[in-house]
């Protein structure tokens, strides 16, 4: 398995983080760095162990599944999660979690796992990266190369 170290420089002092592959032995760590996450602001979620396990493995079983781990000190601190959507003419890459724990966000952990993945999926010739966002990470995006398209999410809450 290929890892990759970045030196940051947080609070004077150097951290080690490694960015890798991930796979299933990850799934309890990386739903409790994604709860930890969405647990801020803008979110306030309030998940579950259960419903984050079942979301990062309902993500980690699909089509040509694939992600990466931001690791420091031995703990996973970000991931980023999709799997390949195959179309007419080409696969693209769809990404349905990108996260990073509170008290490591804006220090370049995102950026890092959006350039991780953009490696490995033009070494497996994947040329289109997709993911929906919120307004308040737009501005995060358009700094990593993404550009919003004409697609909009549609979405009902059926009733009881």
């Amino acid at each position: 398995m290929m890892t990759w170290r970045y030196e940051d420089v947080i609070s004077e002092r150097i951290a080690f983080v490694e960015y890798r592959k991930v796979d299933e032995r990850d799934t309890v760590e990386l739903a409790k760095a994604m709860s930890k996450a969405y647990s801020d602001e803008p979110w306030n979620e309030k998940w579950t162990d259960d419903r984050a396990v079942r979301r990062i493995s309902a993500i980690l079983s699909n089509y040509r599944a694939a992600g990466i781990a931001a690791v420091e000190d031995g703990v996973i601190i970000g991931g980023l999660l999709g799997y390949v959507d195959p179309y007419a003419e080409e696969d693209f890459f769809f990404v349905s979690e990108i996260f990073v724990i509170p008290e490591r966000k804006m220090q370049g952990v995102g950026r890092r796992l959006l350039e991780e993945m953009d490696a490995i999926l033009k070494s497996n010739g994947i040329k289109v990266v997709q993911l929906m966002s919120i307004d308040y990470n737009k501005a995060f995006y358009k700094k990593c190369g993404l550009d919003q398209d004409s697609v909009s999410v549609q979405y009902k809450r059926l009733s009881d």
